[in-house]
């Protein structure tokens, strides 16, 4: 016995000197329980013999090998946990449920306790392919779910009937879900219902009337309700500008500002009703002032009769014949108009910790708004027009 045990510890020795390592069989157990929540999601866990660190993956498939979902978690403290959305699987449906784990995805630290392949793991549950070993523990399960919830499932997968759910809706006119379902049915298989006026729309607005996002599908549904109020809006757009009389176009490109009489094709003295012909004003919180989208930086003033008296900008585009408008420096203002008396008010510090002054200059059927701006600490001032105002002159 004691020549038995040194010729033991002599072979030891030998293997450590030659550079070999020893991994003990680790014998495989894991287990299954599920936790089906509404047909939403399918908690997978267990307990495990797997080492912590070890990646264990569950996928949810039918028997032609369709894969209906698939999700992972790692071993920790001798327990996994794995979350699975099954919101759009078949219900009353055999499918097969695999837990497995793969050694080649292993980190290195867990292939040095089950082996690079898995041939140091052992157990019932080793299953041998391409070239190495998996944990693999296969359930079979059923998704059990209400008449309702069926016929909103087979129409998402393309091959439920309609009549179903609305058979369904007349026994349950309130049915959240059934209303979303029904109308999210039409909108995938009707193209025509894909608009703000169909019975689709008005069916998943009833749907999710009141109702916060809490499952899948009505979220889809609102996803669709706003896709369609943007579709709605956009083509709206569209007819207003179509509707535009052909001239409106002139209003856009002339750029010339007329003291006393007109900024470009806005001349004074125009009527409100002439101009909401070609354009869409929109009131500003001033009484009788008004903008245009189709042309930024513009506002127009009328009087209670209706008549433009007022038009100013902001946009760089205009200028006076003698080349001033926003954007002009004050020296190129005091080239065109020599001496003239420029008193800016008191500083105001903005947002971006510069100071800024503003004055306003008063010409014969124009005024011009300036702006001063300068960093306290290096007051360099830089002054600029930055809105050009024409008026009509009282007689």
């Amino acid at each position: 016995m004691r020549h038995f045990r040194r010729g033991a510890l002599l072979t030891w020795i030998w293997l450590a000197l030659a550079g070999c390592h020893l991994t003990w069989v680790k014998p495989i157990r894991l287990e299954v329980r599920l936790t089906n929540d509404r047909n939403e999601l399918l908690t997978v866990e267990g307990d495990t013999t797997l080492p912590d660190g070890a990646l264990v993956e569950a996928r949810l498939t039918q028997n032609d090998g369709r894969r209906w979902a698939t999700g992972r978690g790692w071993v920790h403290r001798g327990h996994y946990y794995i979350v699975l959305e099954v919101n759009r699987c078949p219900g009353f449906k055999p499918l097969n449920l695999d837990v497995f784990f793969d050694p080649l995805l292993a980190s290195a630290s867990v292939q040095q306790l089950v082996g690079m392949r898995g041939e140091a793991m052992s157990g019932d549950l080793l299953v041998e392919s391409h070239d190495r070993i998996l944990v693999l523990k296969r359930t079979r399960v059923i998704l059990t779910m209400s008449a309702r919830d069926m016929a909103v499932r087979r129409l998402q997968q393309g091959d439920g009937d309609v009549a179903e759910l609305q058979s369904y809706l007349v026994r349950h006119p309130n049915d959240a879900e059934s209303l979303i379902g029904l109308g999210l049915a039409y909108l995938k298989h009707r193209p025509s219902q894909q608009h703000v006026h169909s019975e689709a729309y008005k069916l998943l607005q009833q749907g999710v009337l009141g109702k916060p996002a809490s499952n899948a599908l009505e979220m889809e549904g609102r996803l669709w309700i706003a896709r369609l109020d943007e579709k709605a809006k956009r083509e709206a757009e569209e007819r207003e500008r179509r509707k535009a009389p052909t001239y409106s176009s002139r209003f856009v490109s002339e750029v010339l500002i007329r003291p006393g009489q007109a900024l470009g094709a806005f001349q004074l003295g125009m009527g409100e009703q002439f101009l909401r012909m070609s354009f869409q004003l929109r009131p500003t919180e001033t009484r009788g002032q008004f903008t245009i989208d189709a042309v930024p930086g513009l506002s127009l003033t009328f009087t209670e009769g209706g008549t433009l008296v007022r038009a100013s900008t902001t946009d760089t585009h205009y200028r006076t014949q003698e080349g001033i408008g926003p954007g002009s420096d004050l020296e190129e203002l005091l080239r065109v108009i020599p001496n003239l008396p420029v008193e800016f008010g008191s500083p105001e510090t903005g947002e971006d910790g510069r100071a800024h002054r503003y004055a306003k200059v008063e010409l014969k059927g124009l005024n011009l708004y300036l702006e001063q701006s300068y960093d306290p600490n290096f007051p360099l001032p830089e002054s600029t027009v930055k809105q050009v105002e024409v008026y009509l002159e009282g007689p």
